[in-house]
């Protein structure tokens, strides 16, 4: 499994002919370093008696940023499996109508999957945007840091979302379509409401 491999093996699986692990494998692995970004700032938040009347709503931010590490570290083995999966099916000349039934499921987890990336990575941006006038201030940089592996996660995956609806009917591909505008508004919100912080703090 991927999450089992040491970063320089798994770079080499990534840079290899294979096509998996490729972009929405990559998106996980961003956002789970962002994720890890935000846990380290709130471990360095915690205990200071500076931060004191913060402590418990930043262990909370801890809980919440380590459970989505997780989920995103998961997701890096699952984007390859979808992948692998519906690529299968491309090898086949012909196909039986249980195959086309089966194939069409493995489209629609290659769109899902990704799409748990986008909603992983909207939730790490709301542990930043909550932690960024809060934690640590020594550490201010390090917050804009996993708000940019955040936004590439979120952005790297709807590149995935999208390439997939292209292969999907105009009435399949509008519920997508349209989740998609709704959660890219809240995204960017998110993005800037956290940055605005950091900025401030670095001078920018």
């Amino acid at each position: 499994m991927l999450k089992e491999l040491g970063y320089r093996e798994l770079l080499s699986e990534v840079a290899s002919k294979k096509p998996a692990p490729g972009g929405g494998s990559v998106s996980a692995a961003v956002g789970a370093f962002g994720c890890a970004l935000l846990s380290m700032v709130c471990n360095l938040t915690i205990g200071k008696k500076k931060y004191r009347d913060v402590e418990s709503q930043v262990n909370d931010l801890l809980t919440r940023a380590e459970e989505l590490r997780s989920r995103f570290v998961e997701l890096l083995d699952e984007d390859t499996a979808a992948f692998n999966r519906l690529f299968a099916f491309f090898k086949l000349k012909e196909m039986t109508e249980e195959q086309k039934r089966e194939m069409a499921d493995a489209e629609r987890a290659c769109i899902e999957v990704p799409q748990s990336t986008m909603k992983t990575a909207l939730s790490g941006l709301e542990v930043a945007a909550e932690l960024a006038p809060i934690g640590n201030k020594n550490a201010i940089s390090d917050v804009g840091v996993a708000v940019a592996c955040l936004e590439t996660a979120f952005r790297g995956a709807e590149f995935n979302v999208r390439i997939n609806l292209g292969n999907m009917d105009a009435d399949t591909r509008e519920p997508y379509e349209r989740w998609l505008g709704d959660t890219g508004e809240r995204f960017q919100g998110l993005v800037e409401q956290a940055m605005e912080t950091v900025k401030v703090e670095l001078g920018l």
